[in-house]
């Protein structure tokens, strides 16, 4: 049975309501402002936007690095918008984002509070949390399974897993974009669980994909407007404009069923003497809890799982992302894999896949990785960092609460950098056989800034160069055929979100050889 409509003047009433709430909510923004500004300076460069909506209708919604990208060329690198009240700068240069999240990570560090992220109960992510004692601890926490130092205990997996990649590409590889979804999401499941059945990670896998892509969704600037209006978060679901509410709920389920209800299957394991062949990072942190009857239990164990679930909500989609990427980038380049097989030759010969003891031995397909992410840049903006306090910069004022976005799409194809930014080339990273030091890292970008930087950075660039040197070693990869057997041109299309994915494309994946199938 369908609901009856209001009375008339019960809507009107209700509508007037909101209306006049959020009049003067803006008014009080506007006047605290200006009082925090007494001395008048600008505000930074930018479009002109409507009266008490600003920019709102000016924000992208899709491919918004590009858009970003084109009014940083018109304005300069810093670039001043305003939706609803609520300012956000674009940083348009690596230059300008070490200096303001760098130099000055002491005012750019928090974390933007949007009610659409609290609706969908994704509040345990310490990638939102402001910064503060609680995330150094959280970071810490992690940083103790991802750091550079431990990243070598999970090779036995990485390597179990890459051979099944492998194997898998052999039996079917038209299903290569699938097959790379098992590969990084098993992987990381394991390596944060120790799940080893594919059912239980698959539909793992799925919650986790769908709460990345809510997470980075609802985070978009002029997307959810409960976000610049929070007032609208209390508005019954059955009021008009409030169908969000509905989803959120569904989406606080699932994250409800993927931090707190994974790693509890983990204790449970535990308890009953199921443990894991490989070390995973949940069943190390259930060794360490403490007893009972500690006070300090319930809060270790919130940060145990909060921790495991960050790590495969946000480690697997990053790495599948790129991973497309480069089976698109290597089939429009042939040059570039024989090139990367000769290396692969020379070095470890054929006898077997590489390891990651072989990075160093192997620049090229070091320069494979670095230019992949460059050049498909899987977090083009990324999440926003937020201004602590009111600052001055440069003769500006950057009001507190202003949404920081560093384009790192734009500063990774900036032309004064890398020639040619818009060409798949590897060899610009490589200079008399080896590592060119001079020519900048994308890592500077690709990993975030200051005292956000990802934490999981190093697992995935031993992750990307292990699959990349062993499909490599095994596999060559074509542009598909027509009916008529010739060849159809690839071009990379991206998904409209925060995180990057190509769009579904087709492949020929080939063995080098029947020689090379013993090497899986």
């Amino acid at each position: 049975m369908s609901r009856p409509a209001l009375p008339l003047s019960l809507g009107v009433q209700l509508g007037t309501l909101v209306a006049c709430a959020f009049l003067f909510w803006c008014f009080r923004r506007w006047l605290d402002r200006k009082a925090r500004n007494p001395r008048g300076l600008p505000l930074p460069p930018g479009p002109k936007g409507l009266p008490v909506v600003g920019n709102l209708f000016q924000l992208p919604q899709k491919d918004p690095w590009l858009e970003y990208d084109r009014l940083n060329r018109e304005y300069g690198d810093l670039v001043y918008l305003e939706a609803v009240g609520q300012p956000i700068l674009i940083l348009g240069s690596l230059e300008r984002a070490n200096e303001i999240l760098e130099r000055k990570s002491s005012k750019y560090s928090n974390r933007p509070v949007l009610p659409a992220l609290e609706m969908i109960d994704v509040a345990w992510s310490f990638s939102l949390f402001q910064y503060g004692p609680e995330l150094r601890h959280y970071r810490k926490t992690f940083h103790q399974y991802f750091n550079a130092n431990v990243i070598s205990r999970y090779q036995p997996i990485l390597d179990e897993e890459v051979t099944a990649f492998l194997r898998k590409l052999h039996k079917s590889p038209e299903l290569f974009l699938d097959h790379t979804r098992d590969l990084f999401g098993y992987a990381i499941m394991r390596i944060a669980y120790g799940f080893d059945d594919p059912e239980v990670n698959r539909g793992l896998l799925h919650d986790g994909e769908t709460m990345l892509k809510a997470f980075v969704e609802v985070s978009l600037p002029g997307r959810y407007l409960v976000n610049d209006i929070p007032i609208l978060r209390h508005v019954p679901a059955w009021f008009p404009g409030a169908g969000f509410k509905a989803r959120f709920a569904e989406l606080a389920q699932v994250s409800q069923r993927m931090h707190i209800d994974s790693f509890e299957r983990v204790k449970k394991n535990l308890e009953n003497g199921r443990r894991s062949v490989h070390p995973s990072m949940a069943a190390d942190l259930v060794d360490k809890m403490p007893n009972e009857d500690n006070p300090a239990r319930s809060k270790y164990n919130e940060v145990a799982q909060d921790v495991c679930a960050v790590a495969y909500a946000a480690g697997a989609d990053t790495m599948i992302s790129t991973l497309f990427a480069l089976f698109l980038a290597l089939a429009m380049h042939p040059e570039v894999q024989e090139k990367a097989q000769k290396e692969l030759e020379s070095v470890i010969g054929s006898g077997r896949l590489p390891t990651l003891n072989d990075q160093k031995s192997l620049p090229y397909i070091s320069a494979i990785v670095k230019e992949i992410s460059r050049w498909h840049t899987v977090a083009p903006i990324g999440l926003p960092h937020v201004t602590a306090e009111d600052d001055e910069y440069n003769g500006y004022f950057i009001p507190k609460g202003t949404y920081v976005m560093a384009n790192s799409w734009a500063i990774l194809h900036d032309p004064n950098v890398y020639d040619a930014p818009e060409k798949f080339n590897p060899d610009r990273f490589m200079k008399d056989g080896a590592l060119d030091p001079t020519v900048r890292d994308p890592g500077v970008a690709v990993f975030g800034y200051g005292r956000r930087v990802c934490p999981g950075r190093w697992l995935s660039d031993s992750t990307l160069f292990l699959v990349t040197a062993s499909f490599l070693s095994v596999y060559n990869v074509y542009p598909p055929k027509d009916d008529s057997g010739n060849s159809i041109p690839l071009k990379i299309e991206v998904a409209p979100a925060l995180v990057s994915t190509p769009l579904p494309f087709k492949c020929n994946i080939r063995l080098r050889s029947s020689q090379h199938a013993h090497l899986f």
